[in-house]
């Protein structure tokens, strides 16, 4: 065998090894629904991100307007297919609308993905967040049925589901 073939034979060696691992790697990092995949946002040095400073400090109710593509980071546009428009005004000439104190606008009176969820909070709940959910493939400790993941939701109901939520500024009359 040549010098080149030797060489070329541990290059293919060498990529076949390293997807055997990076696949091996991905595989063990699945989704693990007892791991909370918003953790970060308990880190302090990630509150720059969504947060406006004012004077050096925190203003915890404030936003900023780019705070969404933090989320779109992982959650892209593509899947949100379901969910509410981002970035607009709901008070704007042709909206009008009131909204509720709880559910919060940016900096610049924009929807946002934290208008309707909460990044801080529980990822698991022993409560449905609408009346079709499965529980979460996971073993509970004794004495408690079943998780159920929030979705960070402001609000939700097991039997209306995301209605609740729709509700809290699209009324039905």
């Amino acid at each position: 065998m040549t010098a080149q073939a030797s060489r070329q034979t541990l290059w293919k060696s060498f990529f076949l090894v390293s997807a055997v691992l990076l696949s091996c790697l991905v595989l063990a990092t699945q989704f693990d629904p007892r791991v909370n995949p918003h953790s970060l946002f308990g880190k302090p040095d990630q509150c720059r991100k969504c947060h406006v400073y004012y004077r050096g400090n925190i203003e915890p109710a404030r936003f900023l307007p780019e705070c969404s593509e933090y989320c779109l980071g992982c959650h892209t546009d593509q899947s949100l297919d379901r969910t509410h428009p981002i970035r607009m005004r709901p008070r704007d000439k042709y909206w009008k609308m009131k909204i509720p104190a709880e559910f919060r606008l940016d900096d610049d009176g924009r929807l946002m993905c934290l208008t309707c969820h909460k990044a801080h909070g529980p990822f698991l709940a022993t409560v449905k967040a609408h009346p079709s959910q499965k529980p979460e493939p996971m073993t509970p400790p004794s004495g408690v049925s079943d998780y159920y993941r929030t979705y960070y939701l402001r609000t939700s109901d097991p039997v209306k589901g995301f209605a609740a939520l729709c509700d809290g500024c699209h009324k039905k009359l």
